[in-house]
């Protein structure tokens, strides 16, 4: 493991992460209230596909076929050689809000 490094900020940051704050509470009420909007129309849209207002479409269902790579069946089938091979590692970097507890 290795030692973090330390930073003392600014007040002029602290007012920064004060907003940050403030603003990702505001996002996360506006996401419920937009998945509460959403509930309300898909219910209303039922089975349909297409939801029309004064016979305009404002709403559709869009179906969407993907395939993904199923690591973990991968591992389950593969050669732990040839999935290490296979396999790539990255570094990145995480942004978290330290939460007083």
């Amino acid at each position: 493991m290795t030692e973090q490094t330390k930073k003392e900020l600014e007040i002029s940051v602290i007012a920064w992460l004060d907003l940050y704050k403030k603003l990702q509470g505001e996002i996360k009420e506006l996401e419920e209230r937009a998945a509460d909007a959403r509930t309300h129309i898909e219910q209303a849209l039922g089975d349909d596909e297409v939801g029309t207002f004064q016979g305009r479409p404002v709403v559709r269902w869009t179906r969407v076929t993907s395939k993904r790579f199923d690591v973990q069946e991968a591992k389950k089938v593969l050669d732990p050689v040839i999935f290490g091979f296979l396999s790539k590692e990255s570094i990145s970097r995480r942004f978290t809000l330290v939460t007083e507890e």
